[in-house]
C-alpha cells in the first residue's frame, strides 16, 4: 500500500500538479507580486506565461529575461526574483486580467497558476443614515497569515487588531474580511478601500463608495391608495350622471314619439307648448 501511495505522489509531480490555484483581485494601477515560495534549483529551467504567451524566461545564469513580456504589452512593468522566481507586475492594467503560470522543469515538472483579476470600478453603495451596511470583500476564507486593512479616505480605520475608537460602530469579520457599519453616521459617508495581503503580497484590493439615499434616489412610491380611491369615486359619479341624463332624454324622446304617432293616426293636432315644439324639431333632426 505504501508503494502505491508513493507511486501516485510521484505521478502527480510528473504531471505538474502543484497545489491549488491562487486567486488575486486588485485595482488598476496596483503593483502585484505573484509569489513562488521556494528557491528554483540552479539547473532547472523556468518560464512565466500569461495565457498562451511567454513573458519571462530563466537564463543559464539564473536571471530571468523579460524581453518576451515587453512584446505582449508589459514593457518596463515586469520584474522576476532570480532566487524564487516570484513575478512582480507594476502599474497593472485591466487588460492584464487572466491566468499567469510559472512552469518549472528539472528532475520534476511543476506548474503554479495565479488567476488575476484587475478592475478600475468602485463599488457604489446607497444607504440611509442610521441603517446598517456591510461591505463585502468576496473572499470566502481568510488564511491565518493574511493581513487585512480597511481604510476610509486613505486613513486606516480597522484591521484584525481592532478598530479605531472613532469607528466603534464597525465590525470586521475575521473569516471573510467583510466590514459591517452599524447605525451609519453622516460623517461616515465616503470612500472605503480594503487590502488583504499574504506574507506582504497583495492578493485583494477593492474600493467602495458609500453615499446617502437622497430624495431624488428614493424610488417613486406611485399614486397613494387615497388618491386611487378618490379617482374611482369621481369616475363612478360621472358615470351615474351620464346614465341619468341618457335615461331622461330617452324617456322624453319616446314620449314625444308616441304623441306624433297619435297625430299621424288620427289626423288631429296635438297641442304643443314651445318646449314641446322645440323637442319635436329636435326629434325630427334625429
Amino acid at each position: 500500500m505504501r508503494n502505491i501511495s508513493f507511486f501516485l505522489g510521484a505521478l502527480l509531480l510528473v504531471d505538474g500538479v502543484f497545489g491549488d490555484d491562487e486567486t488575486v483581485s486588485v485595482m488598476e494601477g496596483d503593483s502585484v507580486t505573484l509569489k513562488h515560495h521556494t528557491v528554483i534549483p540552479e539547473d532547472d529551467s523556468a518560464d512565466w506565461w500569461f495565457g498562451d504567451e511567454i513573458i519571462a524566461i530563466k537564463e543559464t545564469d539564473g536571471v530571468f529575461s523579460i524581453s518576451e513580456g515587453d512584446k505582449v504589452g508589459f514593457k518596463d512593468r515586469l520584474n522576476v526574483d532570480k532566487h524564487n522566481g516570484s513575478l512582480t507586475i507594476t502599474n497593472i492594467r485591466t487588460k492584464d486580467t487572466g491566468d499567469y503560470k510559472l512552469k518549472i522543469s528539472g528532475r520534476t515538472e511543476t506548474t503554479e497558476i495565479f488567476r488575476v483579476t484587475v478592475t478600475d470600478a468602485v463599488e457604489s453603495v446607497l444607504v440611509t443614515e442610521g441603517e446598517t451596511v456591510t461591505l463585502h470583500t468576496g473572499v470566502t476564507g481568510i488564511q491565518r497569515d493574511d493581513q487585512i486593512q480597511w481604510k476610509f479616505g486613505g486613513v486606516l480605520i480597522a484591521d484584525l487588531n481592532g478598530a479605531d475608537a472613532r469607528w466603534s460602530n464597525t465590525d470586521l469579520k475575521d473569516k471573510t474580511g467583510d466590514l459591517t457599519i452599524r447605525n451609519i453616521r453622516r460623517n461616515q459617508y465616503g470612500d472605503y478601500e480594503v487590502e488583504i495581503k499574504n506574507k506582504n503580497s497583495l492578493i485583494l484590493h477593492k474600493k467602495f463608495r458609500i453615499t446617502p439615499v437622497s430624495d431624488k434616489q428614493t424610488p417613486d412610491p406611485g399614486v397613494s391608495p387615497g388618491a386611487v380611491a378618490g379617482i374611482v369615486v369621481l369616475l363612478v359619479v360621472i358615470a351615474a350622471v351620464l346614465a341619468a341624463g341618457l335615461i331622461y332624454y330617452r324617456r322624453k324622446y319616446y314620449g314625444l314619439q308616441k304623441q306624433l304617432d297619435i297625430v299621424e293616426k288620427n289626423g288631429t293636432n296635438v297641442p304643443m307648448n314651445d318646449e314641446t315644439a322645440l323637442e319635436t324639431a329636435n326629434s325630427d333632426d334625429l
